[in-house]
């Protein structure tokens, strides 16, 4: 599935979410700074990625893994990785943690062996 289907189906989510709507969407920097005000509703946004990348097969996310704590480790990875990158900047807020996912939880793919 593609990134921008996923986008679409996260925003709704937030949108149609109730209190994730609080949060501000318009972008990484936007978005952070309300969580400093409204932490639940970016952690209910960060769970509706996290829960629908999983329900998609987007990403490798260990399935050990809680779906609480794995949007505890996105939020982490925006606050502290994705704020401090200059190419964040100007990308919709989706798409910067849908590159958190690819990061956190990279699919290893094995290479192919020649007959």
């Amino acid at each position: 599935m593609s990134k921008r289907l996923l986008s679409a189906l996260a925003l709704a989510a937030a949108i149609l979410g109730g209190p994730a709507a609080a949060a501000d969407t318009s972008s990484l920097s936007g978005f952070l700074d309300s969580c400093s005000s409204d932490q639940q509703g970016c952690k209910t946004f960060a769970l509706d990625v996290v829960t629908n990348a999983r329900d998609n097969h987007y990403g490798c996310m260990p399935r050990a893994l809680g779906l609480d704590a794995a949007a505890d480790q996105e939020l982490a990875w925006l606050k502290d990785k994705a704020a401090a990158n200059p190419k964040y900047r100007k990308v919709a807020l989706t798409d910067v943690m849908w590159d958190g996912i690819d990061e956190l939880w990279p699919c290893h793919r094995q290479a192919r062996s020649s007959p």
